[in-house]
């Protein structure tokens, strides 16, 4: 069975599984270029993922969508405001939220707002397709609780800037059930949270405040944070209790007043401060919350999923609470994340809970997958220097043993907003001058160091990892503590405040990856590397072979290494 996923809200995107096994994933901005795109149905990466698994439209049967934006062709007369209907009998392009929809009427009935047989037709897709329309956050739950195999005693949460009504949800997975706790479609069925207590949203607020993007520079505040003093984090925090049953509701009515308050709250900070208050508030606030979840309802595993589960340093403190064995953020947090939770509901919800496989992932490499030889041949057209080698690893290894800064350009790009070695610079991290040369020549301004990788072999010597943070650490998506007498020889990758966040590599997901650090290992003694998304400023993470030439070209980098070669700017 081909399960076609759908989100086409900011960081739109597709994914295919067959079955319950995820076959490809593709975020929308890695095909248009245009960073956290969406808000449109007609998306190119709906056709990619059905080209990476080699089969069209016709061959789907079954796709599950959120409660997104869908033409208003496709909508019923009576079910769309009247300026609507009017484009739909005039065959006018224009897309509609479905959620929004639902939520006014209190109806979760999807074909009582949609012509389902039109809506096929317009999608090219058979007339017996199946059609699921996930909620938000359940499909964030469940995006998590499809890649974590813990058998019993989980709690799944979600926490994000909104979607279907609701900012926070919490499950518990036990003798082989998922159990809502909050959260669920009780908040479209007449209990919506309120927005004035979501501390996504007061995040994103600050990111404004700060002269940032919300929804797209919240990454930069949690790095700027360690630069200032947390000035109004204490008055921010009292704008969010958590009551005994784990639920946040605040004094404030609405979203509109928590931005106007936190205004008024940091009216003369600087941005550190701002940032410094924000990030202790939002930890203060998470924890706090899951601590009352987990007096309520116990569990020693701990799975977390929506965008402000971005929020690294968050997530190391949610792995130190006391009696958690073990954490998973499942890699793609955030709203992109959600055609893979949309596929696994509509899985449960036609197979059964039972018949859900629950194993770990291996890697993130699912977008379309590109060969050496497709970058190489592709250099020597455009008329870069190539050289085909079977000393590529080595030569990699010691060009960043002096300093020179390289990209890897292998297989599939990930799925997810890291790089994690199928599209990523590497430098050495023996000086932390590279992490403003690098950012010149990628025209960025970032206040984190850059992240590193390490070898499964080495990570216990360099970093504090256990079997609480492991598995979070194969994706980049939690911060350690650093060992002390690494802190002097790997400055690059070292915070302020002693941590960095690492990717654990095994050699069976990545051998080019990994045996470049490998090397570069035995020439440096030091068993790390930088690792960045192979990117500049404001692009999305690069794709194809042209991509990554343009950025050679443009002396974003030094060389590019792929399986059986490498590439160099003409004439060096």
């Amino acid at each position: 069975m081909y399960i076609l996923g759908i989100h086409t809200g900011h960081d739109a995107g597709a994914c295919l599984f067959a079955d319950d096994q995820l076959l490809a994933f593709c975020k929308e901005e890695r095909l248009n270029r245009v960073k956290n795109d969406g808000g449109f149905f007609d998306l190119q990466s709906i056709d990619e993922v059905l080209r990476i698994a080699g089969i069209d439209r016709l061959q789907v049967d079954a796709v599950a969508f959120t409660r997104m934006k869908f033409p208003v062709s496709c909508f019923r007369i009576g079910a769309v405001p009247i300026r609507d209907v009017r484009r739909k009998l005039l065959g006018q392009r224009r897309d509609r939220s479905l959620g929004s929809l639902m939520n006014r009427r209190r109806n979760l009935d999807a074909g009582a707002f949609l012509d389902l047989p039109k809506l096929r037709r317009h999608m090219g897709l058979r007339s017996d397709v199946a059609l699921q329309f996930c909620n938000h956050h359940r499909a964030h739950v469940l995006s998590s609780l499809r890649y974590c195999d813990w058998r019993d005693d989980v709690l799944l949460v979600s926490c994000d800037g909104g979607g279907d009504g609701a900012y926070y949800s919490a499950y518990l997975y036990a003798g082989q059930q998922l159990h809502e706790i909050w959260g669920g479609e009780e908040t479209l069925l007449g209990h919506p949270q309120n927005g004035g207590a979501s501390i996504g949203l007061a995040y994103a607020f600050a990111t404004s405040a700060c002269g940032f993007t919300p929804n797209r520079h919240e990454g930069k505040l949690t790095g700027l944070a360690a630069f200032g003093q947390p000035a109004v984090a204490a008055r921010i925090a009292a704008l969010f209790p958590v009551d005994e049953n784990g639920h946040i509701h605040g004094e404030l009515p609405d979203s509109k007043a928590l931005h106007r308050i936190l205004l008024e709250f940091f009216q003369g900070l600087a941005k550190e401060d701002i940032a410094a208050s924000i990030q202790i508030a939002t930890e203060q606030v998470v924890v706090a919350w899951l601590q009352a979840l987990l007096k309520k309802h116990p569990a020693k595993f701990i799975a977390m999923s929506g965008g402000v589960f971005a929020n690294v340093r968050l997530n190391q403190l949610v792995a130190a609470l006391p009696g958690i064995e073990e954490v998973f953020i499942f890699p793609a947090m955030g709203d992109e994340g959600l055609p893979v939770g949309a596929c696994v509901d509509y899985w449960i919800a036609s197979q059964g809970m039972a018949r859900l496989t629950r194993d770990r992932l291996r890697h993130l490499y699912y977008g379309r997958p590109y060969s050496g030889e497709d970058l190489l041949s592709t250099a020597e057209r455009l008329r870069f220097r190539v050289e085909r080698s079977g000393e590529h690893v080595e030569k990699t290894a010691q060009l960043l043993a002096d300093n020179h800064i390289g990209a890897i350009f292998w297989g599939a790009m990930e799925m997810g907003p890291r790089a994690l070695g199928a599209r990523s610079i590497l430098a050495s991290p023996a000086r932390r001058e590279v992490n403003d040369s690098v950012n010149k020549r990628l025209q960025r301004t970032e206040f984190m160091p850059f992240a590193p990788y390490v070898l499964d072999v080495d990570a216990e010597r360099l970093y504090e990892v256990d079997a609480r943070n492991r598995y979070a650490c194969r994706f980049m998506t939690i911060t350690t503590r650093v060992k002390p007498e690494w802190l002097a020889r790997i400055p690059a990758v070292v915070h302020v405040d002693g941590t960095a966040r690492p990717q654990i590599i095994e050699r069976a997901s990545n051998p080019l990856y990994y045996d470049i650090l490998d090397a570069f290992k035995r020439i440096t003694g030091l068993p790390t590397l930088v690792n960045t998304s192979f990117n500049a400023h404001e692009e999305p993470i690069i794709n194809t072979p042209e991509e990554a030439l343009r950025a050679l070209a443009d002396d974003r980098i030094d060389f590019l290494v792929c399986d059986g070669g490498m590439v160099f700017p003409a004439g060096r």
